[in-house]
């Protein structure tokens, strides 16, 4: 497993987008599968479904994306069938988000990951309930308020995303491919890199 340098700025672009998106598309969720699903249902389908868009949209790679987002969706979906109330499920995600991200996604010492989390998706959820209320604005402000704050996760540092590469080094990886290449092509044989 090799680390890479995290793009804090790249990422923090991305997760500022998502926060509008997830906020903007909302009322529209709302509006097509409220009368589907009534109120509470429709609107633990939309946070699960939230969630494991956030963690995939904030994956490192396009592989552990596509892990992050189906596995966060699976859980989400298994937490809503065992909690009671919106909130709860909220409490739930917001876990998952945090054990995800600082867990699998994105590597820090661990007594500064939970730091951290506590800071981000801690003041997150408290954001987010300070802008919730009874309408639909409310409850858009308040989606849009708890992504806001989740950005904040990349603009605090310490974290290396998680990347798998062939070889340890990838240097040596080169290195050792134009060695072979060049003792084929010395032999007199095709050379041919693997």
């Amino acid at each position: 497993m090799k680390t890479a340098p995290l793009a804090p700025r790249s990422t923090f672009a991305k997760s500022l987008w998502f926060a509008a998106f997830a906020a903007a598309t909302l009322p529209l969720w709302l509006l097509l599968a409220r009368p589907l699903l009534g109120s509470g249902r429709a609107i633990g389908a939309y946070f699960v479904a939230t969630a494991a868009a956030y963690l995939g949209s904030i994956a490192p790679t396009r592989g552990r994306a596509l892990v992050a987002a189906v596995l966060a969706g699976a859980a989400g979906a298994l937490a809503s069938l065992v909690t009671h109330a919106v909130g709860e499920l909220v409490v739930v995600l917001v876990v998952l988000v945090a054990v995800a991200r600082s867990g699998f996604l994105y590597r820090c010492a661990p007594s500064r990951g939970v730091v951290v989390e506590a800071i981000v998706a801690g003041g997150g959820l408290l954001f987010a309930r300070f802008l919730c209320g009874p309408s639909m604005a409310a409850l858009v402000l308040s989606l849009w308020g708890f992504f806001l704050a989740q950005s904040l996760y990349f603009l605090l540092g310490g974290t290396t995303a998680t990347a798998v590469s062939r070889h340890p080094d990838p240097f040596e990886d080169a290195y050792g491919r134009a060695l072979a290449l060049l003792d084929r092509a010395g032999d007199g044989g095709t050379a041919r890199l693997t």
